[in-house]
């Protein structure tokens, strides 16, 4: 815990252990400021468990509840696909249910081109411009020297491909360079806008007499047709249709459908209930642990005479128990558990978790943890989707028709205020919560305390070291008188 760095000679007249004698007169201040590190341990301890269970809170709040408390949590759709080789889809919230026919007639595809032949090396320097779109700012000029090959020339293409919109290959195996459109639609093309020393005629890309108007491929538009109406053009093969996200993969003819997306709801409140419970087992475990007293926490020292393994075992029995029946678990423990049990009044037949398949296990040592039964839960939703909506999301200033959902973010809200209050935030700078002040002013103590077992074995030290010169002068007092001899048979250790 302390440490003076000198280096001293006890005993030379005396013969007497001054070293081993001051450290067993610093055992009892040792073990007064032993005690005082222990109790900060214990408070830094408690801390810190209770910053993580206040982790668990916020995220039980803002990843559970939070979803539960709002409407589009139960307004998700599924879409099912006749033929998932042509298209597959999504719905949203504000997707309307029933029953659609798309016609895929065309899929969108981007330009390409590639060389009409093998390519002879070596290109002879100059330069070319390329286009991807109709805009100038999607064009840009390749500047080509006598040493590039073919694969260089790819390369230059590539690191222009942000501006053209244009990527490039060539493929070895068949000496061809193939160039393509990073998008798909009718306004995306592969134009040459010039061509010094016929660098792309070289390339076997560009015919000056075939492409007259420089362009050398032009992407296609994605055609549909939705129950038999006109037909709709897109640029990419992701359509968003009447709240319907498409994804077109081939031509045909498929049917959608559309209907509620009971497996999500049902995932939403799994998880719910998942985070729940594992919150509210470890609230009771904290609360019921056993407290071993005769298990402080070690200190440096102690440690370093231990197996990693052994301290492990001593720690985790030095920290059982530090929550036992504490007010402030108790209470989030006990608030949690009336907030799930309350009945909601939904104007439904379905008022309460009991009521579409989440009860509470009898059993004591459960926590108080809910069970799903799934199979009533699914029918619940089935039957009456806005009645079980409301037992999570019900908006109202009467608390008996306040959702539970809505409930519990208040509640969470105040308690997590309440833990860090008392145990601070993970956050940088000065900790103005209660254990944070605490723990403060127990350092302010220790370094007291250590400072105060300075001064003390100093003092000890001086007063050997006095007594030390005291018995040097004496012998040296009375070997001046009667002699050494005399002097040595008196004092034989010399």
């Amino acid at each position: 815990m302390y440490s003076i760095d000198r280096i001293r000679f006890g005993g030379i007249a005396s013969g007497m252990d001054t070293e081993n004698i001051v450290k067993n007169l610093m055992r009892i201040e040792q073990i007064k400021v032993d005690r005082q590190f222990q109790q900060k341990a214990l408070l830094e301890w408690k801390r810190d468990d209770y910053r993580s269970i206040n982790n668990s809170l916020r995220t039980f709040r803002e990843q559970n509840v939070f979803n539960l408390r709002l409407q589009g949590a139960f307004l998700a759709k599924k879409v099912s696909s006749s033929d998932e080789t042509i298209l597959t889809a999504t719905g949203g919230p504000n997707t309307l249910e029933g029953s659609y026919s798309i016609s895929v007639l065309a899929t969108a595809k981007a330009a390409t081109a590639q060389s009409s032949a093998e390519i002879s090396e070596p290109i002879v320097s100059g330069s070319f411009t390329i286009q991807g779109k109709d805009d100038i700012e999607s064009q840009a000029t390749i500047n080509v020297s006598e040493n590039d090959t073919v694969q260089m020339i790819a390369a230059k293409i590539n690191g222009e491909s942000g501006k053209t919109g244009i990527r490039a290959m060539y493929d070895e195996n068949v000496g061809r360079l193939f160039l393509m459109s990073t998008s798909t639609g009718a306004d995306n093309y592969i134009k040459v806008v010039a061509d010094e020393n016929d660098i792309l005629k070289n390339l076997n890309l560009y015919n000056p007499a075939e492409h007259t108007d420089g362009v050398l491929s032009a992407g296609t538009n994605a055609q549909i047709q939705l129950n038999g109406g006109q037909t709709m053009e897109f640029g990419s093969n992701q359509v968003n249709l009447v709240g319907i996200t498409m994804t077109l993969k081939q031509e045909g003819n498929v049917t959608l459908t559309v209907g509620k997306d009971i497996d999500s709801m049902v995932d939403q409140i799994k998880s719910f209930v998942e985070q729940y419970n594992t919150i509210i087992e470890d609230l009771g475990t904290k609360l019921g642990e056993k407290r071993y007293r005769d298990f402080p926490p070690l200190t440096d020292e102690q440690k370093e005479d231990m197996k990693e393994k052994d301290i492990e075992k001593w720690e985790e029995k030095a920290r059982s128990g530090l929550f036992r029946a504490d007010s402030m678990l108790s209470s989030i423990a006990s608030s949690l558990r009336m907030t799930v049990g309350d009945a909601v009044e939904t104007g439904s037949n379905y008022k309460t978790l009991s009521s579409i398949g989440i009860t509470t296990s009898p059993d004591w040592k459960d926590h108080g943890k809910l069970y799903i039964d799934e199979n009533k839960l699914r029918a619940a939703l089935t039957d009456d989707l806005e009645g079980v909506a409301k037992i999570f999301n019900n908006a109202s200033a009467d608390p008996k028709a306040q959702g539970i959902a809505r409930k519990l973010d208040d509640m969470l809200k105040s308690q997590m205020e309440s833990i860090a209050s008392t145990a601070g935030r993970n956050v940088i700078g000065a900790d103005e919560s209660y254990l944070g002040r605490e723990i403060s002013q127990m350092d302010k103590r220790l370094e007291e305390m250590q400072n105060r077992m300075i001064r003390i074995e100093e003092n000890h030290w001086a007063r050997f070291s006095a007594m030390e010169k005291a018995l040097q002068q004496m012998v040296e007092r009375r070997a001046s008188r009667f002699g050494f001899a005399f002097v040595a048979g008196l004092f034989p250790w010399r």
